[in-house]
């Protein structure tokens, strides 16, 4: 740019123009971008529908009353009401344990606007956490492009768009302390924490303790205490029977309804199983259970198998931190949307580093030239690219979220598995080139 007096660059407009395309400012208008976004939804939509459900139960405690009878009330209306009135709304189901009625009473003598301004503010430092710990998992080659990205996460959870951030969700917080102490425990080897937050998790959902098989994955001598912490979860469910015999016959009952009568399924492959089965009108329990079991058996076993490889062939943990995460979370019985949003930041690493080791294969096999590179890059690319918009296509326009999300799912799950052993192979190659000619 010149100056129209002299033909003089204009410094300052070149300053301002160098500022302008910093990487910094643009990820900073992304993040406010974001931030904007979340506020208009917020504001022209339903928000916190999962928090308002937990005030209810705030208050019900406050009142002496039993959560779980209303609840149980609520969904025998529900239920009823569904003969003549197809589009009865669905009514909120405290579903977490007895041990949690005391966190509600201590939250009962505090005023509303108090608390929900308190658990607004942790719910988002949960949710940065999330990201910080995903993005934690990344390499330094990787960060240039995630730190773009991250701001839209939130709209995608598990890749596929969704509001679910706005729901207000415990999950987040319980996610937030898990992924704090993930990050402490495969970093430094400090999984105290994490042990802790697992714990403390398993106590408002059970099937928490299944993140217990993360630190063996990461380093096989945590077994002991991986094993220790199952049995202590274990206990403290258990001794809530004998605590509150009651009250534990009644959140047990309630369960059963939410799946019985809310449907209420998840996105792993029992899940979607079940989903398929209620709508054919059959019988629900025994199948999906039956295939979970199975599923998860050969998960475990191939997450074991794959540990042990990554430890023999000493691939960098940035590579198999991600693929075991997201195969941990999928031995939860019940994979949630608010599940997903945990996960979302390892699932974009595991498929964009599938997506790096297929540019470099077939490169390779193409020849070295930029003509042949770009060529073959092209239909990796626009795979990519609709491997990402088909099913939020689907679940922008069709039926169901439900089979679209599962796909992904696996489709990443199987491509983590596939970079690692192509990370192996390439490691291969490069210790043979090193080698002298016989």
């Amino acid at each position: 740019m010149n100056d129209q007096r002299g033909g003089v660059p204009d410094k300052s407009s070149e300053l301002m123009a160098r500022w302008f395309y910093r990487p910094r400012l643009i990820v900073l208008f992304f993040w406010m971008a974001a931030v904007v976004a979340l506020a208009a939804m917020a504001y022209s939509g339903a928000v916190g529908w999962d928090a308002k459900g937990y005030w209810k139960a705030v208050q019900s405690v406050r009142h002496n009353s039993d959560p779980y009878a209303e609840d149980i009330v609520a969904l025998q209306g529900f239920h009823q009401g569904l003969a003549t009135n197809p589009a009865e709304p669905r009514p909120f189901v405290y579903v977490y344990s007895p041990l949690t009625l005391p966190l509600l009473r201590l939250l009962a003598l505090f005023p509303g606007s108090l608390v929900g301004l308190l658990y607004a503010i942790a719910v988002a430092v949960g949710a940065a956490i999330q990201l910080w710990a995903g993005f934690e998992m990344a390499d330094q080659r990787e960060r240039r492009w995630l730190m773009f990205v991250l701001p839209a996460v939130a709209f995608f959870p598990g890749l596929v768009t969704d509001d679910v951030i706005l729901s207000g969700n415990v999950a987040y917080l319980l996610y937030g302390g898990i992924l704090l102490g993930a990050t402490a425990g495969w970093k430094r080897g400090h999984w105290t924490w994490y042990y802790l937050a697992v714990l403390i998790a398993s106590v408002f959902k059970t099937p928490f303790l299944a993140f217990l098989a993360f630190p063996v994955l990461i380093d096989a001598r945590q077994w002991v205490r991986s094993s220790m912490t199952a049995v202590a979860g274990v206990l403290i469910f258990v001794a809530q029977a004998r605590l509150w015999p009651g009250l534990f016959r009644e959140y047990l009952t309630s369960l059963l309804l939410v799946f019985d009568w809310l449907h209420d399924f998840g996105f792993g492959p029992a899940s979607v199983l079940g989903l398929y089965l209620w709508k054919q009108g059959r019988p629900t329990a025994t199948p999906t259970t039956i295939l979970f079991v199975i599923c998860a058996g050969v998960i475990g076993v191939v997450l074991l198998v794959l540990a042990r490889r990554v430890r023999e062939w000493n691939l960098p943990r940035e590579a198999w931190v991600p693929v075991a995460l997201v195969g941990t979370a999928l031995l939860n019985p019940r994979v949630m949307k608010y599940d997903l949003a945990a996960i979302t930041v390892p699932m974009l690493l595991i498929g964009g580093q599938a997506v790096r080791l297929l540019w470099k294969t077939r490169d390779s096999s193409r020849g070295d030239s930029s003509e042949k590179s770009r060529s073959g890059r092209t239909p990796i690319l626009v795979g990519s690219i609709l491997f990402f918009l088909i099913p939020n296509i689907i679940t922008s326009v069709g039926p169901s979220w439900f089979p679209a999300e599962f796909l992904v799912l696996a489709t990443i799950f199987v491509m983590g598995i596939w970079s690692l052993y192509r990370l192996r192979a390439e490691d291969q190659s490069a210790v043979l080139a090193t080698l002298p000619p016989a």
